[in-house]
């Protein structure tokens, strides 16, 4: 009977640690972590690869806990470098939402929104297709096995009680925002240089024909091109994919790097 209590009391500590950093990253990471899978189907897979993690980690866990704060505190913090993690991870996708709101802005959508049932927020319809888009793609390739990866890759990079949060991480996570907006330019940039000639164009004719209703032909012009690109959009985009998803691991890994110290 004292024998199972000493066990207990050696292997709950980091089994609620590896619990605590991986429900944070289902939390926060993309496909994983968006409102369509639900926190029942969450809950059982961070379970699930808790009682598979936990005793590789334990072997090489060799703190002891004499306090109940101390290890709360230690909870809070694995907390935290799970929803680091996965937010970083979590940055790519979020720049095709950034980028189908540059298009629909110009496109004369941008008051046009619909809900996006991953975040739960209103969104441009651009916006809203981009991003499905670019899950299924990720889907469609397995380069979702580097977010499965990411769930036992980190703790080999950051072990448990050994993360020191180095100032490179709050670099990273800077540059992780600036990123959003280089990749989003990048990616609608065609579709915005059209609707800019086309604004040119129909800026010109307004002055060549005073009396042509500019207003009824713009918008239906400016819908039409922009659904003529959005199809090309999607070429476009997998001729981009190496490039992004190379961008997208390596900020990942720099990231994992920066918080372990």
């Amino acid at each position: 009977m004292f024998q199972l209590v000493d066990q207990i009391q050696a292997w709950l500590p980091y089994t609620l640690l590896v619990f605590a950093r991986l429900t944070a990253l289902l939390l926060s990471m993309p496909i994983f972590g968006y409102a369509t899978v639900s926190g029942t189907v969450r809950t059982i897979f961070a379970v699930a690869l808790t009682f598979v993690i936990a005793p590789a980690v334990g072997a090489e866990f060799t703190t002891t806990y004499t306090s109940v704060a101390v290890l709360l505190a230690d909870v809070a913090r694995e907390i935290m470098i799970g929803l680091i993690i996965g937010f970083g991870a979590r940055l790519i996708f979020e720049a095709f939402v950034v980028a189908g709101s540059f298009v629909s802005f110009q496109m004369g959508l941008s008051m046009m929104n619909v809900l996006d049932p991953n975040s739960e927020n209103s969104q441009p319809v651009i916006s809203n297709f981009w991003l499905l888009f670019v899950i299924t793609f990720f889907l469609v390739t397995n380069s979702h096995y580097f977010l499965i990866e990411i769930l036992f890759a980190n703790f080999k990079i950051i072990p448990l009680n050994d993360a020191s949060f180095s100032p490179m991480a709050g670099q990273n996570i800077v540059y992780g925002g600036s990123m959003i907006f280089d990749l989003a330019v990048k990616f609608a940039a065609p579709m915005m240089i059209l609707m800019l000639l086309a604004d040119i164009a129909i800026a010109f004719a307004s002055r060549v024909m005073p009396q042509l209703n500019i207003f009824f032909i713009s918008l239906p012009l400016k819908i039409g091109l922009g659904i003529f690109m959005l199809l090309v959009s999607l070429k476009i985009f997998q001729s981009m994919f190496g490039f992004i998803y190379e961008n997208f691991e390596n900020f990942v890994m720099d990231l994992m790097t920066a918080i372990k110290g």
